[in-house]
């Protein structure tokens, strides 16, 4: 992370990425995009991680957060970015999944927040989750305050690093990444029947189920 950058703010410009690599190229592909976050570029992401799925190896989960929206722009308009870009394709069995998104809530965007202090933030094969949900029509709003207020709902065992953003090109989704503090902990939060009415009034928000994805981080701008 950049000293002096405000991580993870309300309104954050950002992308969030899926690659399937080809058979027997994920870890290729988890090198290379590694790599590519450490080329020098000024409007790169301030804030990122690159995730392995649980369930298929070979998938990568990504977010991406920049300074700002201009950042954003030039990074992604900049022709010195297409020679890395290329590579990356050419390791995939598909096109990869793109959602630009702009951060609704984190656990930075609050005066009380979720962290520990001195807990680890995105260290490497730290468990979590990603998740995409479709609110009903104009229930987008009413999911963000809910979904946001279950993170401070007192669980010791709740997600010590996580952030909610909103879709530029359909405001009533919502995608989520949650990092936890072990594996144990993440086991006693999705198993804790206390967890269970809160998750309810979520899905009576949505137009149908969510997308879920167990994850653990390979590499972060704090790994």
């Amino acid at each position: 992370m950049l000293k002096n950058i405000k991580s993870l703010y309300k309104n954050q410009p950002g992308v969030v990425l899926r690659m399937h690599a080809k058979p027997g190229k994920g870890d290729e592909l988890f090198q290379l995009t590694t790599n590519l976050h450490y080329n020098g570029d000024p409007d790169g992401p301030v804030d990122w991680a690159l995730c392995r799925s649980n369930e298929e190896p070979d998938t990568l989960w990504a977010f991406e957060f920049y300074r700002d929206d201009e950042s954003f722009t030039r990074h992604y308009s900049n022709p010195a970015m297409d020679e890395g870009h290329n590579k990356v394709f050419d390791l995939l069995a598909d096109m990869p999944l793109r959602a630009d998104v702009h951060i609704v809530s984190s656990n930075n965007t609050s005066d009380t927040t979720a962290n520990v202090v001195n807990e680890k933030s995105l260290y490497k094969n730290q468990p979590g989750v990603v998740l995409r949900m479709y609110a009903k029509p104009e229930k987008g709003a009413d999911l963000f305050e809910l979904t946001t207020n279950l993170h401070y709902n007192g669980d010791p065992d709740g997600p010590v690093d996580w952030v909610l953003c909103e879709s530029n090109e359909e405001p009533d989704t919502l995608w989520g990444f949650e990092f936890y503090r072990d594996d144990e902990s993440f086991t006693r939060h999705y198993s804790n029947p206390a967890m269970d009415e809160g998750h309810q009034k979520v899905i009576d928000l949505l137009a149908d189920m969510p997308l879920r994805d167990d994850i653990h981080i390979e590499a972060s701008n704090n790994s």
